[in-house]
């Protein structure tokens, strides 16, 4: 084998694993392949969510069914039994996501809490069960603040000692946040006369994610980012949000909160220069909204840098 590792073992070693008690672990995944690549992995009885911050692939699941996976999207799955799944990622393209399994312990410790009934009423809904029919999956998009809560837990900088408790705290946050969006979602009405998406319509609203992406130091207006995408005003905003869970503004927003802390761990830009090239004019409203956002102001965030 030329001292080649399998290409699983190359991967499980980019991710990030913390217990944060019995029955809650947690798996930072960044890994960027050289060249395609196929993972395969197996997980014991659990509930488990995924939130994807960045890149794409597709994965297939024990009965052979397939989801294609994007940023800004969640999933949560549960089994009773053990499950396999096999992920495609294509070359040269950064995978970043939390992972979190909650073992049959916690879900026995909440039992008797008020989120059992809701879980039984998503497994009652479910139209994918990739491991028997006692399983189900949920693909759906991540709202702002799963999102947020996701960022938090994939950056968070907290004292070793009190890392587990944050960390633990976090996740229980984000498991009650994904229910309570997918029962939103199962609630409300489908309408019979709203015509599905179309396929065309679906590439030109990826391709609008991919003009804010490609500028977020641009200020775009709605019929700018219209026009550049080969969209109507009116289906833009309406498939954006259904799309990727957020208005074109909100994401836009949030996007450019996440290169910023990017360009503030990773580089020596100064705060002003950040400010700047996350186009935002006015550096006293960059540092509410990242406080918003990040739970503390861009100088204490560049603080926790230097004393890493």
């Amino acid at each position: 084998m030329n001292g080649l590792r399998p290409m699983s073992t190359q991967f499980e070693e980019t991710r990030l694993q913390i217990s944060t008690g019995p029955g809650v672990k947690i798996s930072h995944i960044d890994y960027t392949p050289q060249q395609y690549r196929s993972v395969k992995s197996e997980s014991p009885p659990c509930l488990a969510l995924c939130v994807f911050l960045e890149g794409s692939g597709e994965s297939i699941l024990a009965d052979r069914s397939r989801i294609h996976f994007a940023p800004d999207q969640a999933l949560l799955f549960a089994s009773p039994s053990n499950s396999c799944s096999e992920t495609n990622l294509p070359g040269h393209q950064r995978l970043r996501a939390i992972e979190i399994h909650f073992t049959a312990q916690t879900l026995e410790q909440i039992r008797g809490m008020q989120i059992q009934p809701m879980l039984q009423r998503l497994a009652a809904n479910a139209s994918l069960r990739p491991a028997g029919e006692d399983s189900f999956l949920y693909q759906f998009p991540a709202s702002a603040a799963i999102r947020a809560i996701a960022e938090q837990i994939f950056r968070q900088r907290t004292p070793e000692g009190v890392q587990q408790l944050f960390l633990h705290s976090k996740a229980l946050e984000l498991l009650s946040l994904m229910v309570e969006a997918l029962l939103s979602i199962l609630a409300a009405p489908q309408s019979v006369d709203k015509p599905a998406m179309q396929k065309r319509d679906h590439k030109k609203l990826d391709r609008a994610r991919e003009c804010l992406l490609a500028r977020l130091d641009h200020n775009w207006s709605l019929a700018e980012l219209a026009h550049a995408s080969n969209l109507n005003e009116r289906k833009l905003k309406e498939g954006f949000k259904a799309l990727f869970g957020n208005s074109v503004h909100a994401y836009l927003q949030e996007k450019r909160m996440q290169a910023a802390a990017h360009l503030l761990s990773c580089t020596e830009l100064s705060i002003t220069e950040v400010v700047m090239q996350t186009g935002y004019a006015n550096p006293s409203h960059f540092s509410k909204l990242f406080r918003r956002h990040f739970g503390m102001s861009p100088r204490e965030f560049t603080q926790l840098k230097t004393s890493a």
